[in-house]
């Protein structure tokens, strides 16, 4: 009989991540897999999620605030920000 483990146990969700999303759930304690389940998507949309890779889709930004009890908007505020969105260089 082989020594079967069973699959690793699902990390957190690294508060370092840019997005307010994966510090959100750093904060909660909530696994990516958990999430993806309650939103009957795939674990690895819910990392690119939090990782930056793929923007929150607006169609699931109040369904996920309700699911982790945060406003809307609190979602897609970034820890790193990008360039302001119009310079004036004269």
């Amino acid at each position: 009989m082989s020594d079967r483990r069973s699959r690793s146990t699902p990390r957190p969700v690294d508060p370092a991540l840019p997005t307010a999303l994966a510090r959100i759930l750093a904060r909660q304690g909530r696994r990516l897999v958990w999430v993806a389940a309650q939103l009957d998507v795939d674990a690895s949309t819910v990392s690119r999620w939090c990782s930056g890779d793929r923007p929150l889709p607006e169609s699931r930004r109040q369904q996920l605030a309700d699911l982790l009890g945060v406003g809307a908007a609190s979602l897609v505020e970034t820890l790193f920000p990008g360039p302001p969105e119009s310079e004036d260089r004269a």
